[in-house]
């Protein structure tokens, strides 16, 4: 299975290349290291156990207090990171949160994913809602880390998966479901209870984003959104949060997110502010 879902994916790259912003080509264009799971890539960190896990977990504590690390959900979380020697770093906890924030949404019969990194959201939406299928769409290199990632792992939902490879393709009854960004109308008429997409709008076209928008109002679903209120991409692209194709919707709530505005390093003065103002909110298309 591997190897077919990592051809395919490879020999789909010159697809989802097409809506990919100047970030992206950035980031990911001319190289092979998005098939490494250490490397960032621009989508997020896997972050190995060692011995600077003492000192990031001071600063953990000094940035997001000590609460988030007696949840249910971030024991969840280290019972499968602690088995793959993984770190649970900044952009986990940020999920952590997120799925704290919105764990008591009901009725959540399939949960899709917009632009994940590293398996954070799909984690997430499995480890907070396991009775729920997901689909996770994505760039295709993107979709590559998270299956190394994901089959390396001891997460059940590596032996319930598919890859979504044309807009005929048919449900089946596996729990997790890869899809190429080229291949995103796949998810038109789904019934998709609740998208969610953490900094990747902001990482857009914005042309991409307003077909995500209108997927979603499709779908009449629920939405989870958490990105920069203003990012200016390297090729000259800005994003607007608040100028979004929104459209009309029910609102559960519309703020700062406040623990996705500072992280740490080890590098004088170690805590760190994010370059701009990140905005969470919860809106409903039903």
């Amino acid at each position: 299975m591997s190897d077919y879902i990592i051809k395919k994916l490879l020999d789909n790259i010159k697809y989802t290349n097409q809506n990919k912003s100047s970030h992206w080509i950035k980031y990911l264009n001319n190289s092979s290291d998005f098939k490494n799971k250490f490397k960032s890539m621009g989508f997020g960190g896997y972050t190995k156990k060692s011995f600077k896990d003492i000192p990031y977990k001071f600063l953990q504590k000094i940035i997001f207090g000590n609460k988030i690390f007696y949840s249910n959900i971030y024991k969840k979380y280290k019972i499968l990171f602690d088995e793959e020697n993984r770190f649970i770093d900044t952009d986990t906890i940020r999920h952590i949160f997120t799925f704290e924030k919105i764990k008591d949404i009901p009725n959540l019969r399939r949960i899709c994913v917009i632009g994940d990194g590293k398996l954070n959201g799909i984690l997430g939406a499995h480890l907070t809602f396991p009775n729920s299928e997901i689909f996770s769409v994505n760039l295709s290199e993107t979709l590559i880390n998270d299956y190394i990632i994901l089959k390396e792992s001891h997460c059940e939902l590596k032996n319930s998966l598919s890859l979504v490879d044309n807009l005929d393709f048919k449900i089946n009854d596996k729990k997790l479901y890869l899809i190429p960004s080229n291949l995103k109308n796949f998810l038109l008429n789904k019934n998709i209870d609740l998208f969610i997409n953490i900094a990747s709008f902001q990482e857009m076209n914005i042309n991409e984003v307003d077909q995500y928008l209108k997927i979603i109002k499709n779908n009449k679903s629920k939405l989870y959104c958490c990105n920069r209120e203003y990012k200016k991409l390297p090729g000259g692209e800005e994003l607007y949060f608040n100028k979004y194709s929104w459209g009309d919707f029910k609102k559960y709530f519309w703020e700062d997110c406040e623990w996705h505005q500072k992280y740490y390093s080890l590098k004088f003065p170690f805590i760190h502010r994010y370059d701009g103002n990140i905005i969470h909110c919860l809106v409903d298309y039903s």
